[in-house]
């Protein structure tokens, strides 16, 4: 998605809200103040990640607003931030949680929820391997390849807690018509059963993460 092009430091950003607009226009004047350094190409590369980074913050927040009041359950962030490749563990959970209960803040608004996603930003733009990094935590037999009871049992225990079912909706949604992970990564599972996947991939265990961009 090619929201953005740069020609003599100005942006045209073709977002849906104005509000993010100013966001963004925000975020990327101070990249370019604080990055003096960088290539022109590697500052351009970051300056692409984020402006498509909020657009799909943009549309995560959308799909989000079922009722369309323009306001979500603020409790509702961290699962939202892991969806953009932020990862609150759960001593991090616990203290957002607490923080917006002292605040008194129930629901948030577009705008709050872009402001909030800026506090991990960088993490997320400087270092692509996010989720391969914990990909690799979890892939203890180094077979590119996590057994699901585990994973199931991990994303059960840690964070913003997964439940069974939510887990096997992700499942289902990032993993329709690839079949059986092949070779060591997964065995075969019981006979009437043919299709259920044992095991998954890094690039399978990603989009388990994002699978709101294809529902």
């Amino acid at each position: 998605m090619d929201l953005a092009f740069y020609n003599n430091n100005k942006y045209t950003l073709n977002y849906q809200n104005e509000v993010t607009k100013k966001i963004v226009r925000k975020i990327l004047n101070r990249l370019g103040e604080n990055r003096q350094g960088e290539s022109p190409g590697t500052a351009d590369c970051s300056r692409k990640k984020i402006v498509d980074y909020f657009a799909e913050a943009e549309l995560l927040f959308t799909l989000h607003d079922l009722s369309q009041s323009g306001e979500v359950d603020i409790m509702l962030f961290p699962q939202m931030a892991r969806q953009l490749k932020q990862v609150y563990d759960a001593p991090q959970v616990r203290k957002f949680q607490k923080e917006m209960n002292i605040k008194q803040i129930s629901k948030m608004n577009l705008p709050m929820f872009l402001t909030l996603l800026k506090r991990k930003l960088f993490q997320v733009i400087d270092e692509e391997g996010t989720f391969d990094k914990h990909f690799n935590v979890l892939d203890m037999q180094k077979k590119n390849a996590v057994d699901l009871d585990v994973l199931r049992t991990y994303l059960g225990l840690v964070g913003d807690k997964v439940s069974p079912e939510d887990f096997d909706f992700f499942v289902k949604c990032s993993t329709q018509g690839e079949g059986l992970l092949p070779g060591e990564g997964g065995a075969l599972p019981p006979s009437g059963e043919p299709t259920r996947l044992l095991a998954i991939t890094a690039k399978q265990y990603r989009d388990m993460l994002t699978c709101y961009q294809h529902i």
